[in-house]
């Protein structure tokens, strides 16, 4: 049957999902990213993985274990003593709200050790307020005050301000547990008024729920519900679920005292929900309790047994004997209720052997009562008086500590009646100093007023002067735009004029390549006819880049790669077999045109030479032409794979009037240097400067 109950628990708390919102889990992720990645510098791991044990351990249990654990592994790689204490502090906390305990005790111990032995001040008091926490949980609360107020001496030997904060709200709690209410709220408004001078906000959601929990113990309701609705304020705002789980399990507890099940059962849920998301098992375990105390109030037997039986498990498995004498009760009576007075008997059984351990009144007194009806109705009344004379032992101290508590709360009254006339008195002053404060604002005003007015004044002056200013500027627009409109005219006329300049001269060209063609098949003379024939070409290479320019609607520059490329197609793709490879490399280059046109004309005789001289006519033909710009010079290569300028000739020297066309351009056109190598096939290369 246990086990059913506990798999219910299980499945419930897989509905939960991180606490840690979307936006702090991001920054959370991209650190641990850093503090995972081995190969950055330590120092720069560690404090990351710092940033996210601060922003885990406090919200996501679990993933801070995680991170923790990964933390303190790298910090005993290297000498720094204040990592290692904070790793552990870390680590120690994590295993503590997941109600690992043993293991929590080890990690600290170990970390105190270490931080004692290398004197980190800072992580020595840490380590001895973790502690104190530890055995409170376990209801050793002498233990815990040793090692709280240890932890004070070193915070107010080394002005360690956080943790004489945190050692001061640990001395309070364990104050108000053990019924010194004046003690304990001295303590901690001694705590929120530090807390307040040093802004430590942090804090201050623990400060009020521990007030809220005094002023509950002593009747104050309405005072212990303000301080708790503050502390689930604070909590929430801070992202602090240990804390809002707390609050809300403790206004639960104040709603359940004045009968208001409704909101109880409310708060209790809201507090569970909290502490399923973050798997905080202790926690879950107290809330568990008390709505299973909801519940069997409200005769809901059923919710009530899975409940409480799920609490005592978490809490048994944890070692937690503070509120497990509580749970054996709660699950007595439920049993009782449901005829199960076996069980009935055996949890009271346990809940007096534990209470009586602890000195617990209040579960004394009920376990007592248990056991004497149980044992009444099994016949056995010597044991029964036994018990009842312990219920009426343990009612008279209950009595005699709620006596106390009224003397206190008679005294606490008095502390507020005064203090509200005080307050009063302050009141008026209040008054007073507002009264002259508003004679004042209406002098300011009146002085204001007289400033607005002229203000106006000089602003309406300021508005006549813009808007004449606009009405002329809007003039003079009008007459620019006028003028604007007739140069547009103008210019549109001559782009129009020049498109039809280059147009002709490109229809000219092209009249001037067919007489040309019909003169060479007219002409008998192979000289004249082959000079015919290479003048054609020419000219078709100049009507390509007129061609260019025409269609491309740019009469300043021109894509010398596509103009390459025509002239080979022109030249080269009549004589081209499937063995053949002519390519122009390079990207996209515009050129002025005048280059251009330079350059086309070099390279139209650079391969009418090619055609001519280079290749046998079975051999395979290679020529390669590539253009590039270096910064602001171009450097233009044109190789074939032929034979080469005969041995001894040079550019300069040749007689040949194509390469002297070449040279002539190269040198006096472009102003370039033009170098030639002959020793594989022929290769020529110009560099010059761009326009």
């Amino acid at each position: 049957m246990k086990l059913v109950y506990i798999l219910l628990a299980l499945c419930w708390s897989l509905k939960g999902f991180s606490q840690v919102p979307v936006k702090k889990q991001q920054l959370i992720d991209s650190a641990y990213q850093i503090a995972s990645y081995y190969k950055l510098p330590v120092d720069d791991r560690l404090s990351a993985y710092r940033y996210c044990c601060w922003k885990t351990v406090y919200l996501d249990f679990n993933q801070g274990l995680k991170i923790s654990g990964e933390y303190l592994d790298l910090a005993k790689t290297t000498a720094q003593h204040d990592k290692i204490a904070q790793a552990h502090h870390f680590l120690g906390h994590s295993y503590l709200m997941l109600g690992q305990i043993d293991m929590a005790e080890r990690i600290l111990k170990e970390g105190l050790d270490l931080a004692l032995i290398n004197q980190m001040y800072e992580g020595v008091a840490t380590l001895y307020g973790d502690l104190g926490n530890l055995k409170n949980s376990q209801g050793n609360s002498d233990l815990a005050l040793e090692y709280h107020f240890k932890c004070l001496d070193y915070a107010n030997k080394h002005q360690l301000n956080v943790e004489y904060a945190r050692a001061k709200i640990n001395i309070g709690e364990i104050y108000e547990a053990q019924g010194q209410y004046k003690l304990s709220i001295a303590t901690f408004q001694e705590a929120l008024h530090f807390c307040t001078t040093h802004k430590f906000g942090g804090f201050k959601s623990s400060i009020y729920e521990n007030l809220g929990n005094i002023n509950l113990s002593i009747k104050e309701y309405s005072t212990a519900q303000k301080h708790y609705l503050t502390a689930i304020s604070y909590a929430k705002r801070l992202n602090n679920n240990n804390r809002l789980i707390r609050s809300l399990n403790k206004l639960g507890e104040l709603n359940l005292e004045l009968n208001d099940l409704d909101r109880a059962l409310q708060n209790y849920k809201e507090a569970l929900r909290v502490a399923l998301t973050t798997e905080a098992s202790l926690l879950e375990a107290k809330v568990r309790t008390n709505l299973a105390e909801v519940y069997l109030q409200q005769n809901h037997l059923k919710e009530a047994k899975v409940n409480i039986t799920l609490a005592i498990t978490q809490l048994e498995d944890l070692k937690i004997k503070e509120d497990l004498d509580k749970a054996y009760i709660i699950a007595a009576k439920i049993d009782h209720k449901l005829n199960r007075h076996d069980e009935s008997y055996r949890y009271y059984q346990k809940a007096y052997r534990i209470a009586k351990d602890n000195h617990h009144l209040q579960p004394l007194k009920l376990a007592s009562e248990g056991l004497a009806l149980a044992y009444e109705a099994r016949g056995d009344l010597t044991k029964a008086l036994t018990y009842y004379k312990a219920y009426n032992n343990y009612n008279n101290q209950i009595r005699n500590e709620e006596g106390i508590r009224d003397i206190i709360r008679l005294e606490m009254q008095d502390i507020y009646q005064k203090k509200s006339l005080a307050d009063s008195i302050n009141k008026a002053n209040e008054i007073k100093l507002l009264q002259y404060q508003y004679d004042k604002k209406e002098e300011r005003n009146r002085l204001r007023n007289y400033t607005a007015i002229s203000s106006i004044i000089i602003l309406i002056l300021l508005v006549i002067c813009i808007t004449y200013f606009y009405h002329q500027k809007k003039k003079i627009a009008a007459v620019l735009s006028k003028k604007n409109k007739v140069i547009k005219e103008a210019l549109n006329d001559k782009e129009i004029l020049l498109k039809e300049v280059h147009h002709r001269v490109k229809n000219n060209m092209q009249v001037v390549s067919s007489v040309l063609y019909l003169k060479s098949k007219n002409t008998e003379n192979n000289i004249a006819k082959k000079a015919l024939i290479d003048s054609k070409t020419r000219i078709d290479a100049m009507q390509l880049a007129h061609q260019k320019m025409y269609l491309k609607g740019n009469y300043k520059q021109i894509d010398v790669k596509d103009y390459f490329n025509d002239i080979v197609k022109l030249l080269l793709d009549p004589i081209k077999t499937d063995d053949d490879a002519f390519t122009v490399h390079g990207t996209q280059l515009w050129l002025d045109v005048e280059q251009a046109q330079t350059l086309g004309l070099i390279l139209h005789e650079l391969i009418a030479n090619s055609i001519k001289y280079a290749w046998s006519k079975t051999s395979q033909k290679q020529v390669n032409i590539s253009i590039d710009k270096l910064e602001q010079d171009i450097a233009f290569r044109y190789t074939d794979n032929g034979c080469g300028l005969p041995e001894g000739t040079t550019i300069e020297s040749s007689q040949s009037f194509g390469l002297k066309l070449i040279n002539a351009l190269s040198t006096r056109q472009l102003l370039g240097k033009l170098d030639i190598d002959n020793s594989d096939g022929f290769d020529l290369k110009i560099t010059f400067h761009a326009r």
